[in-house]
């Protein structure tokens, strides 16, 4: 092989951002983006994994850096979550996603975990259907923007002002209906600074954080006799005009969904034509691979 697969420890976070860059693009994130991704979902230095040229140094060259599979894990849960899998272009297509997916699977096994699971664009599902991994549920990001009348520098102080709420339990005595939701580990470890419990009108409240110009909806969660609409118009009336507002991990057919101003598919950097209008910014699918058994398929130019 003309690389070799070793784990994130000892490796610069600066490194690892140009390398993500270099994948991904640098788009409109904001400076230090990637060392809050790694805090955030909890990505494991060991159980991460890093493809590099053969012969490569402990020291990796930039231009020796190939590709990545992030891993995140929360304390006691047997499910291991990817925090994205990425190779550079020159490098795609050889067999090095496939390796990469399959040394984490190997660690993940040894560690005792049950299950790897990843979140699935519509282009890389089959790659990873391929490798074993089975869809396990379907989400969607929604996007609107705002329409309140007020600057975002003053609503970013009003947002700093406001407390940022525990996950659970629900400010509510009964069981309240989930409009969307990412997950617990990753809200609490967003900064403070940068995030806040809103209650747009009373018995819903929405977990918010700041994501460069936009704000993501991380969970939503209302009162069984409150409309999900309303609740939802509600916040992007208190979210400044032109900020785009993130609902993410909304179930696609769900009957709150549903209720939501039409959705459809666009870029999200699409200008907004109809404030309050939702449309669909992101597919993703929920897929699952159960350890310790042989992938699936071995198929030559996978990843």
């Amino acid at each position: 092989m003309d690389f070799e697969l070793r784990s994130l420890r000892g490796v610069a976070t600066d490194a690892l951002t140009r390398l993500a860059e270099d994948i991904f693009g640098r788009g409109e994130r904001a400076p230090g983006w990637f060392a809050r991704k790694l805090q955030r979902e909890a990505v494991d230095p060991e159980l991460s994994v890093l493809a590099v040229a053969a012969g490569a140094s402990g020291h990796v060259p930039q231009d020796m850096l190939l590709g990545y599979f992030l891993i995140g894990q929360e304390p006691g849960d047997p499910v291991a979550h990817s925090a994205g899998l990425g190779v550079i272009a020159a490098r795609r297509g050889g067999g090095l996603g496939r390796a990469l997916v399959e040394e984490v699977a190997a660690r993940l096994a040894a560690r005792d975990f049950s299950t790897l699971r990843v979140l699935a664009e519509p282009a890389s599902e089959a790659f990873y259907a391929r490798l074993g991994l089975v869809v396990s549920a379907r989400r969607v990001t929604l996007l609107a923007h705002g329409t309140c009348p007020i600057s975002h520098v003053l609503w970013d102080r009003e947002l700093a002002d406001r407390s940022k709420l525990p996950w659970s339990p629900a400010p509510t005595n009964s069981e309240p209906l989930e409009v969307c939701a990412w997950r617990a580990g990753a809200w609490a470890r967003t900064p403070p600074a940068l995030a806040a419990t809103l209650e747009p009108l009373p018995g819903a409240w929405a977990h918010v954080s700041r994501e460069g110009r936009a704000l993501l909806v991380q969970r939503m969660l209302v009162a069984r006799d409150v409309d999900p609409a309303a609740a939802v118009a509600a916040l992007l009336a208190c979210t400044p005009t032109g900020m785009p507002l993130l609902l993410y991990g909304a179930d696609p057919v769900s009957s709150i969904t549903a209720t939501l101003p039409p959705a459809r598919d666009v870029e999200v950097s699409e200008p907004a034509h109809s404030r309050g209008e939702f449309r669909v910014a992101q597919r993703f699918a929920a897929m699952d691979l159960a350890l310790r058994r042989r992938l699936d398929n071995p198929r030559r130019g996978d990843g």
